[in-house]
């Protein structure tokens, strides 16, 4: 969907194929984590008149972050436009979906990006299996970190994806996980279509590769190892 907003053309996605995991991790950072925190407070909350008034802010923050997110404009700027009710309108029209359609996701292990196939890889240690070594200590070491720095699911999703999702017949490599890598990049603008089939795949494939988790961690590690796969992502700010 194309709107003009200040003499610029801005593009919003109507699909998950069309908006990236990229501007899904800088939509998270810019403004997921103050909704999801908004929403947590609100569930919190017992019923009743103050309760429906911090539910409607919230969806009217959620509004205009997402929005303004989008179109490259401060929130703050388009609660005092002329131009609310056809925020709301393109909101609810365009962009509630992308959010939720990510839990309308179907299992995939083969996907064509790019005019290339890329394949997933399921992620296990076994007799036989095509997981190299190389790749565990990779994304153990990494969902670990994660952990430590008490970071979000959008955080790691990255480079779980740089990982585990590779050309056809390719071979994981260290570099593909070096800061400022191609692949890094590269991952950055896959369609969230995509990302969010490999989260799916992943959470799919986790108690094989929790069990090599545990038991290749110290005793202290082995609680944290026992949450770290919570692949998928909910939506930022979710209330139910």
């Amino acid at each position: 969907m194309h709107i003009r907003i200040n003499d610029r053309t801005v593009t919003f996605p109507s699909s998950l194929a069309e908006f990236t995991l990229g501007q899904r991790i800088d939509f998270h950072s810019q403004y997921g984590r103050q909704l999801d925190e908004m929403a947590k407070s609100i569930l919190k909350m017992e019923d009743g008149p103050e309760k429906e008034l911090e539910t409607m802010h919230y969806s009217f923050e959620k509004i205009f972050r997402t929005f303004g997110f989008f179109a490259g404009v401060d929130p703050e700027v388009l609660k005092e436009s002329d131009f609310v009710d056809d925020i709301a309108n393109i909101y609810h029209a365009n962009l509630a979906t992308l959010f939720e359609d990510e839990q309308n996701i179907e299992l995939q292990q083969e996907f064509v990006w790019n005019g290339e196939t890329w394949q997933l890889h399921a992620p296990e240690l076994k007799h036989g299996s095509k997981m190299k070594f190389g790749e565990f200590i990779d994304s153990k070491q990494l969902i670990k970190d994660m952990i430590d720095l008490g970071n979000g699911k959008w955080d790691y999703m990255l480079p779980l994806c740089v990982i585990f999702l590779r050309k056809k017949g390719e071979n994981y490599q260290e570099e593909f996980l070096y800061e400022g890598s191609d692949r890094l990049q590269l991952m950055r603008s896959l369609p969230m279509n995509i990302a969010l089939a490999i989260g799916f795949f992943l959470t799919s494939s986790v108690n094989i590769y929790l069990s090599t988790l545990q038991s290749s961690s110290l005793p202290g590690q082995k609680a944290a190892a026992s949450i770290a796969l919570s692949i998928m992502p909910a939506g930022d700010g979710s209330i139910s």
